[in-house]
């Protein structure tokens, strides 16, 4: 078999792409224990790098879909939450009148990525995986959609709470004005 270097840097990207957007934390904390206890610290570069020659060789991941404003809007805008997939990724949207978005004050200065988001929610406020939409994080703070019904337990759960060296500020987003978005 030819190696294709460049088929293998995209694979590459797609894999950290992701860890840091799309895997289940505690899950991959297991495998993270499990494979620092079986293989020597001398060893453990060659075993990632069989085990990446290995799902080279064998698929071709996608990435993450790319969603425009008017397809989210039209996904959002139906009456019940609809979850857009592909194999790895399960995006959830949940419908305008059933949620509500959340500011939080972290982002990605902070190395924070929307699985973090997501188990630091489950985790501390208790709440499903179905309850938590959309995230967007930007470099200073985040947005998170979560079902109107959970809203006030999220903020209960995480404001005030110590993360990643920071006290965080959660509470509900203003909406956005007109000169926000002309702006």
């Amino acid at each position: 078999m030819i190696f294709d270097k460049e088929k293998a840097k995209r694979n590459l990207e797609t894999i950290l792409e992701k860890i840091y957007n799309d895997s289940d934390i505690l899950t991959l904390k297991e495998y993270h224990k499990l494979y620092k206890k079986e293989i020597s610290l001398f060893r453990r570069s060659w075993a990632a790098a069989w085990l990446f020659m290995y799902y080279d060789k064998h698929e071709t991941p996608s990435m993450r879909p790319n969603y425009t404003k008017s397809a989210a809007k039209n996904l959002s805008s139906k009456n019940s939450s609809s979850l857009t997939e592909d194999k790895t990724t399960a995006v959830i949207e949940l419908p305008e009148e059933k949620s509500k978005r959340l500011f939080i004050s972290i982002g990605k200065n902070r190395r924070l990525f929307p699985r973090e988001v997501i188990t630091l929610i489950m985790t501390k406020a208790a709440v499903a995986r179905e309850d938590i939409g959309v995230i967007r994080i930007l470099d200073n703070y985040s947005f998170v959609q979560v079902r109107d019904t959970r809203a006030d337990d999220i903020i209960a759960a995480l404001n005030g709470l110590r993360f990643r060296g920071r006290t965080l500020a959660v509470n509900y987003a203003k909406p956005k004005t007109e000169a926000d978005s002309q702006a």
